[in-house]
């Protein structure tokens, strides 16, 4: 399939896909409000932090050697299906001792955060191992367009949910967001299994594609778990700063689930940039995609910027709820990060692809110092304000590392990187209609 065709299909699915989970965030905080939000979200935290662990990053290993053919993609599944109830008991064990030990919420509700962090590791592997497959067959329609139907479904639950939620309904509400990954998980897992019975035995891989298979699997963990830690760990320094409420956390992960979501497409575009890079195809094409989207991504976060300034104080409350009315400044502070995290992440997807795991560690750990560093000294005193600031200074701090080692591949200066130029809208032109007429 050509390159441009695939990336109209993998921003015409992922992009709906993400749009649906855009949608639940939207319905979820203004059902809950900030205060509720927060504290659900950052239980979330607390399980995509296991969920990231337990998951050793087989997903970027899985498609690695599945694109590259050097392990047959039905020897995955018996891995799958196995690890993926595996660690979501494992979930279970730890979620208990955490909550038992810390006393940081409610313990009459141990076991609904029990349940709910087995429904959301043990979904989440089996939707991003299954998808791996799914991608490393530049199949991009199937792994995204049945989790986004689970996400409606729960949208059209939120709609009909009105007035302030008492605290039972707090947690039903809470254990359906949850069940919503582990119902997608298995609709994904049993349609790949379905679509695919013909194309080999399932099993497991050989011991001696293991080997090579977990060595890259703990490389790509390392790398996954600093970079995690380096965009989400300024959520505990929020929730424990002395300076912020309740509804101050809901306000700053609200920020960055937004930021985040201003990555959606630089998520789409990377996941064809690695199975096409692992894969050794037009590798020289995608570099010079890479710089052209960086240099159109510039403008478009600038235009986001402008718009924050003058209507972002009455969109976020519009959108999310009254209760989110203090997401304007951190929102305009942290825009430049997020642009950084946008091209690292097409950057990333690209040395992944070339095998080179070790530029993505080494400069999340940069970005993890500058965090920590940064978090511990202001945000006990200047609160969101502090956070925004230094996650904005971190993430730029892990692209200039990452365009230095880009720069010794390519020899590309960062005025030709970003620098603007006319011909670029050309290719945006061409992508569009074919996207439109396939």
């Amino acid at each position: 399939m050509g390159l441009k065709k695939l990336f109209a299909q993998s921003i015409l699915w992922r992009g709906f896909y993400f749009f649906s989970i855009l949608l639940v965030n939207i319905f979820l905080s203004r059902y809950l409000r900030a205060a509720n939000t927060g504290n659900l979200y950052f239980i979330n935290f607390i399980f995509s932090l296991v969920q990231l662990l337990l998951g050793l990053s087989a997903e970027s290993a899985i498609i690695y050697f599945a694109a590259g053919n050097v392990i047959q993609r039905n020897n995955f599944i018996g891995l799958i299906s196995l690890w993926s109830v595996v660690a979501g008991v494992i979930t279970v064990a730890f979620t208990y001792v955490y909550f038992l030990i810390t006393h940081s919420f409610n313990q009459e509700m141990l076991w609904v955060y029990c349940f709910s962090g087995f429904l959301y590791v043990s979904g989440q592997l089996f939707v991003s191992y299954s998808a791996s497959l799914y991608y490393s067959k530049e199949d991009f329609f199937t792994s995204n367009f049945l989790p986004s139907l689970v996400n409606i479904a729960f949208v059209i639950f939120l709609v009909f949910k009105k007035g302030v939620p008492n605290i039972y309904q707090v947690q039903t509400t809470m254990v359906l967001f949850f069940a919503t990954f582990f119902v997608a998980g298995l609709v994904v897992y049993f349609s790949y299994i379905i679509q695919n019975r013909r194309e080999g035995s399932f099993g497991l891989p050989s011991k001696q594609q293991l080997k090579p298979f977990f060595k890259y699997t703990f490389t790509a963990l390392a790398a996954n778990v600093v970079f995690f830690l380096v965009y989400r760990i300024d959520y505990l320094f929020v929730r424990y700063s002395p300076v912020c409420t309740a509804a101050d956390l809901g306000n700053y992960i609200q920020v960055s689930k937004l930021g985040q979501s201003m990555f959606i497409v630089p998520q789409i575009i990377a996941s064809v940039v690695f199975p096409r890079t692992a894969s050794g195809d037009d590798s020289m094409r995608i570099s010079n995609i890479i710089m052209v989207i960086a240099r159109m991504f510039s403008q478009l976060f600038l235009i986001g910027f402008i718009v924050t300034v003058f209507f972002g104080d009455r969109i976020f409350t519009i959108v999310f709820g009254e209760s989110f009315d203090k997401m304007q400044l951190p929102m305009l502070i942290l825009i430049p990060g997020i642009f950084s995290l946008s091209v690292l992440t097409l950057l990333s997807a690209y040395f992944s692809g070339k095998g080179k795991i070790k530029v993505n560690l080494q400069g999340a750990i940069i970005g993890l110092i500058i965090m920590i560093t940064g978090d511990f000294i202001f945000v006990p005193r200047y609160g969101i304000i502090a956070a925004a600031a230094v996650s904005t200074l971190s993430y730029t701090a892990n692209f200039a590392y990452a365009m230095f080692q880009f720069y010794k591949d390519h020899s590309i200066s960062w005025i030709e990187f970003l620098g603007w130029r006319k011909n670029d809208y050309s290719w945006l032109v061409t992508l569009v209609k074919r996207n439109t007429n396939r």
